[in-house]
């Protein structure tokens, strides 16, 4: 179906998402949604849950709605959707269908241009909805389509999935693109996650005087973002007489509760319990203010790497593993430091470097904050997002 021209008026974009909960992909999308051009896209907002997220969206103006989803179907995790569990899905493909018509009914009535699905959930609704209304649609991709993520038979589905569903698909990274495979003419974008420019005053400031050097792990408290690799190299720097504290920001989501009690029981193990602060779930920007190195410690390829180029922008020497996303934001020994994934002899080599170092770390500091303000930034990212949509939606000649 050919494109009919838009003439005199934004692009009118349905961006839907299954979670209001305020998790990366979420808060990426909203930072996003607030940079875009009101002259070049007009977003609209529909949320399968009531939440934080509506709040934050509609604070910023966004127009946002709420179509509640059934509970059983949200809540499904995308971690247990093996062969068994992709079974036990069917007898939801129902209400799944039904829930999709209303969303394509509801872009009907509102005019919308493109269909945009920011979650894997989104993805596969919103792939129903947008053939039933004959808008195109967008998958946004924000996680690694492969099996150290997901069970194999999610991946093969997704993967299968996204050859034939979505006109266009935009991913994180290219590492995140990468895995699922699409062939060359498939239509692709990669568009990292920006950083806004309050986000990036609220993170710089006067380096802190800190005796003995504060390091810090920020992210959510799960076992592949490597808090406890963080904890051994923590162990091994005091053991070499290299005195720190080590400070983890986060806390448990989706259920993953038993994590932070396992990380709190390995301190108290490694007998480093006085050295180590759990903050719990923070504002980061002020986190980042008091810190001397940040740390990024996950221990499979992570899709993006948000919290590298978060820290890259407060000043910080960042030292992170070396996969995915993180390839594509440090370029080792110039921007930052990258160290092999699950290795806490390599992490704790690092940082006995950059502590017994200061002016190299200064210099990596200084030079990974200019790399991420010259390519990071949310203004990049709205105007790829932007000219994006025109190009999928410029007619056929």
């Amino acid at each position: 179906m050919t494109q009919a021209p838009l003439v005199g008026r934004p692009i009118r974009v349905l961006y839907l998402d299954h979670t209001a909960r305020l998790s990366g992909a979420e808060l990426a999308l909203a930072g996003l949604l607030a940079a875009l051009d009101p002259s070049r896209v007009e977003p609209i907002v529909m949320l399968a849950e009531d939440g934080p997220l509506r709040e934050l969206l509609s604070g910023k103006g966004i127009q946002t709605h709420v179509l509640p989803m059934n509970e059983r179907i949200r809540q499904v995790r995308k971690d247990s959707l093996g062969v068994l569990g992709l079974l036990r899905q069917v007898r939801s493909l129902g209400a799944l269908c039904r829930y999709a018509w209303r969303v394509g009914r509801f872009a009907r009535c509102t005019g919308v241009d493109l269909i945009y699905a920011n979650s894997l959930k989104a993805d596969l609704y919103g792939a129903v909805a947008a053939r039933l209304c004959g808008i195109p649609l967008v998958w946004h991709v924000h996680d690694r389509i492969d099996e150290r993520y997901l069970p194999r038979s999610s991946v093969w589905l997704l993967r299968l999935l996204a050859r034939h569903l979505p006109r266009a698909v935009v991913a994180n990274s290219g590492s995140t693109l990468a895995t699922l495979r699409l062939s060359r003419a498939m239509r692709t974008a990669v568009i990292a996650n920006g950083l806004t420019p309050e986000h990036v005053a609220r993170s710089f400031g006067p380096p802190p005087r800190n005796n003995p050097a504060r390091i810090g792990i920020v992210g959510r408290l799960t076992a592949w973002k490597g808090q406890h690799v963080f904890l051994e190299a923590a162990a091994q720097l005091l053991r070499r007489g290299v005195r720190a504290r080590f400070i983890i920001v986060g806390s448990a989501l989706f259920g993953e509760d038993a994590f932070e009690a396992q990380l709190r029981r390995q301190a108290a193990a490694l007998g480093i319990e006085a050295e180590v602060e759990f903050l719990g779930f923070r504002d980061v920007p002020p986190v980042l203010r008091t810190l001397d190195i940040l740390v990024h410690a996950s221990t499979i390829p992570e899709p993006f790497g948000q919290v590298i180029t978060e820290g890259l922008a407060a000043g910080l020497p960042v030292i992170a593993t070396d996969g995915g996303g993180a390839r594509e934001i440090i370029e080792d020994g110039r921007t930052g430091v990258l160290v092999p994934m699950g290795d806490a002899t390599a992490l704790a080599d690092a940082l006995a470097q950059l502590l017994a170092q200061p002016e190299r770390a200064r210099r990596l500091a200084a030079a990974g904050r200019e790399h991420v303000l010259a390519h990071f930034t949310i203004d990049k990212s709205a105007r790829r997002s932007e000219a994006f949509y025109e190009e999928l939606l410029r007619p056929s000649t």
